[in-house]
């Protein structure tokens, strides 16, 4: 039986328009277009842990702002949102469940903290579908580095060939893929849909959403 390994945002709860539009907001305001820098780089800004993003928007971006003033910029939208109304994607909590009935050890590898994914997991009812969490407060490691996917291959306790990632980000494929984990491609339109056929080339395989995958397809990667 494989392992499994879940994203949240976007690939779980329907989230990512909490990340993006604040910060595409702050990218207008200072004339910065994260889709005009080359594929990696963008992938490598993408996977920042949050402090370090806002560190980033600090430093390149809102010169004017201090890398505190970032972060409270996103954290008054973040905390609400997490604990009180973001919701799962279309039959990803029945997904879970049922995966967690069938006998699968099943984490997280996001790059959002532990301390906004807990209260959303628990209130919509699959926290304890987690053996464990990857995180950056967590692992102190961003989810682009190798010795990110070996925390979550070595407390797995399986070979890499027998983890399955199912995620929204190309950069987070493109990375699990190097250290030998099999990968799904879930499709988070409007938010994935520039990189939509880049992920489905670089994918083990690909969907529109996470339960329309069956235990079959997963034990057959």
């Amino acid at each position: 039986m494989k392992s499994l390994i879940f994203d949240i945002d976007g690939t779980v709860l329907d989230s990512m328009h909490i990340w993006i539009e604040p910060m595409d907001k702050i990218f207008a305001k200072y004339n910065f277009k994260l889709s005009d820098l080359p594929k990696e780089r963008k992938g490598e800004i993408e996977a920042l842990p949050f402090e370090a993003m806002c560190e980033f928007i600090a430093e390149n971006v809102a010169c004017d702002m201090s890398k505190d003033e970032v972060i409270k910029y996103f954290v008054d939208n973040l905390e609400n949102a997490y604990r009180n109304e973001l919701l799962p994607k279309d039959g990803a909590v029945d997904f879970i469940k049922d995966l967690k009935d069938a006998g699968y050890k099943i984490s997280v590898a996001s790059s959002t903290d532990y301390v906004y994914l807990e209260p959303a997991l628990k209130r919509i009812g699959i926290y304890d579908c987690f053996d464990f969490f990857a995180t950056p407060d967590i692992t102190k490691m961003k989810k682009s580095d190798d010795s990110y996917w070996k925390y979550s291959i070595d407390k797995h306790k399986k070979n890499p060939e027998d983890i399955v990632l199912f995620d929204d980000a190309l950069y987070a494929i493109k990375a699990s893929k190097k250290s030998g984990i099999k990968t799904i491609g879930v499709k988070d339109f409007p938010w994935n849909e520039n990189e939509w056929e880049h992920i489905k080339n670089e994918a083990d395989t690909y969907t529109d959403r996470i339960s329309a995958i069956s235990i079959d397809e997963i034990e057959s990667l």
